[in-house]
């Protein structure tokens, strides 16, 4: 399935796995279109959270 990155556009492409038939869980709800970032806002994303994050003072 090919979807768009929700950042920047670039095209992605993704696994679409088949529900098991025997999964009696699964209700007939449609699914949502997943959220998909592609590998570099993915890097840049996670960068920029690891800056962000503060460091734990000592007790």
């Amino acid at each position: 399935m090919k979807l768009n990155c929700i950042m920047c556009g670039r095209p992605v492409e993704i696994e679409v796995f088949k529900p098991d038939p025997y999964d009696e869980d699964e209700d007939d709800v449609p699914a949502k279109k997943p959220v998909v970032f592609c590998q570099i806002c993915e890097a840049k994303i996670r960068s920029e959270s690891d800056q962000v994050q503060k460091v734990p003072k000592p007790m």
